[in-house]
């Protein structure tokens, strides 16, 4: 008796099981990363922080969607590498390779490339005038994240010393100058007294 009530438990349990887990599977699927490299972050924004990098071809899982054009992924070969990335940056083919992200050139003569979006963060690497980078996109703190063409180095780097096309030579940092003083009104002199004769 005792046995025959275990079972019948058993067997409920394992059909309120099948369905749930028929469902996840049905909504998740394997796509394959299409750019050179991407940041995986940890949440839907481009301002969150980068928790690895992948690559062109890897294979993911799409765990979740957002309205936004975030997809939740896990890595196949690395079953602890869980983030988010674009939509736009995922491929049913692995041979996909149509989605290329935007090249901008420095424009001053040293750019530090930062681990974080801070002036104070630790410094990566040193861009020169006119190195290439790729953009990943500009974060909520107005920096823009970075990947470094020559060194494949991820950062990040204020936005305003890219630029979208190679230039001569580096943009100078003018400073303002504070306007100059100006100078009292000069007083008209006293008129001279006649001379006596």
């Amino acid at each position: 008796m005792e046995l025959r009530r275990w079972m019948i438990a058993a067997g409920v349990s394992l059909l309120i099981l099948l369905p749930a887990g028929s469902a996840v599977r049905a909504h998740s699927a394997f796509f394959y990363v299409i750019p050179t490299s991407a940041p995986l972050r940890e949440c839907a924004s481009p301002g969150c922080a980068v928790l690895l990098t992948v690559y062109q071809g890897d294979k993911v899982e799409i765990l979740e969607r957002t309205a936004a054009g975030w997809s939740k992924v896990r890595l196949v070969d690395k079953p602890a590498g869980i983030g988010w990335i674009p939509n736009d940056w995922l491929s049913f083919s692995p041979d996909r390779k149509s989605v290329t992200l935007p090249t901008y050139y420095v424009n001053r003569d040293n750019l530090p490339l930062r681990e974080h979006p801070r002036p104070e963060a630790l410094v990566l690497t040193t861009l020169r005038f006119n190195d290439a980078v790729e953009m990943l996109g500009v974060g909520t703190s107005g920096w823009a994240q970075v990947r470094d063409l020559k060194s494949s180095v991820l950062g990040w780097a204020p936005p305003r010393y890219l630029s979208e096309t190679s230039l001569r030579s580096p943009s100078s940092s003018k400073r303002r100058r504070a306007p100059a003083r100006k100078a009292p009104p000069k007083e008209d002199p006293a008129p001279a007294a006649p001379s006596a004769m």
